[in-house]
């Protein structure tokens, strides 16, 4: 039996599926956390978060992805210490000094029951607690001291895509009013100018990455493996990657950290596999270059995401992503080439992207059967 909160992911059985039309309203979604409402739940969070030593996020799958972006635009904005956390990681096994720090829950339907033990735990140590979701009327609306919301309301599909895009745009923001609360007036409203150029630049994207993601998905060998690797914000993107083609493709990809790619996963890579690149003008490029030219020697295809406009040497194929957007914001577009990937891997596999593996019974079953 189909649960309710999952029948809309089943309705569809041929192109276009939900998560498209999910692809083609991100940048609506985006706008809608652009909205002065928005802009002002914002505002209120920072002004809450002011004072404190830490900030926590946590959240599971994609919203702990994009807990891991969000730690590197408080770093970079804002000069906040933050930590990205596994809510069932924090939940189970709460840090230190809670008292002194804010906690950041994020949760695209806003009723992840861990990521509300995460807001209960905090909140009983005193930590200033603040909900990031695209639903108003969820538990993780009202459960913090404070929320965030917007980003178009809950997605059809079962694997998220336009939702994490605006989560990663309500962290943006938050680490930009937080930056303006704390002196840094003049950068922090260049970098806001960069974030209101959000919806235009996602629009862009979709339309320029689409020829090569859809011509990549029609020339990947099927058992061909995939690996994405970045480092630094787009770390976030690799793991995002990676995790929707096993949800809505069931392609055999691994995300990993760049460097970390280089001590093992290697090793597994056979000629004809694929390696996806998010990477960006900044500390990891050098770092990337060598690991693109070390890889010629196994005879993988090796795939570019770059704002970089000369590409990335060794690359077999390249994205260029725009060029005015600050490393710790790339993110919010490096995900989209893969969701494009993504969604066209699945049409050439056969797969119906918008529920996983759960037209299967089996599946349906091991799913409805794992603990909440």
């Amino acid at each position: 039996m189909i649960p309710k909160s999952m029948e809309a992911a089943f309705e569809r059985a041929a192109h276009p599926f939900h998560m498209w039309d999910g692809l083609m309203t991100t940048s609506e979604a985006l706008a809608a956390v652009l909205a002065p409402d928005v802009q002002e739940q914002v505002r209120q969070a920072a002004r809450a978060m002011a004072d404190v030593g830490h900030v926590h996020l946590v959240g599971c799958g994609t919203s702990y992805f994009s807990a891991i972006a969000g730690t590197y635009a408080l770093h970079a904005v804002a000069d906040m210490a933050a930590t990205a956390h596994n809510a069932f990681e924090f939940s189970a096994y709460p840090p230190a000094g809670l008292g002194q720090s804010a906690l950041l829950a994020i949760s695209h339907t806003g009723g992840t029951a861990v990521v509300l033990d995460c807001v209960r735990v905090a909140r009983e140590q005193g930590a200033v607690t603040v909900g990031l979701t695209d639903i108003p009327e969820s538990v993780l609306a009202v459960a913090p001291a404070h929320a965030i919301l917007g980003g178009g309301g809950r997605e059809h599909s079962l694997p998220k895509t336009k939702s994490y895009p605006a989560s990663l745009l309500r962290h943006y923001l938050l680490a930009v009013a937080l930056a303006e609360g704390r002196g840094r007036g003049q950068a922090a409203t260049a970098l806001r100018h960069a974030l209101e150029a959000a919806p235009a630049h996602t629009r862009q994207v979709l339309a320029t990455a689409e020829p090569l993601a859809r011509r990549l998905a029609g020339e990947r060998r099927s058992g061909a493996q995939v690996f994405v690797l970045g480092a630094g914000p787009n770390l976030a993107t690799a793991l995002e990657g990676a995790l929707k083609l096993q949800e809505s493709a069931q392609v055999r990809a691994f995300g990993w950290e760049l460097e970390e790619g280089m001590h093992g996963p290697w090793g597994i890579m056979e000629p004809g596999d694929l390696v996806i690149l998010p990477v960006m003008r900044g500390p990891s490029m050098a770092k990337a270059r060598g690991l693109a030219a070390a890889l010629q020697h196994i005879g993988v295809t090796i795939w570019a995401i770059t704002d970089d406009p000369d590409g990335l040497p060794g690359a077999h194929h390249v994205t260029h992503l725009p060029q005015d957007v600050p490393e710790c914001f790339s993110p919010l577009y490096a995900a989209l080439p893969l969701y494009q990937f993504t969604y066209f891997s699945a049409l050439a596999e056969g797969k119906r992207p918008d529920c996983m593996r759960l037209a299967d019974d089996r599946y349906l079953r091991a799913r409805l059967a794992l603990p909440r």
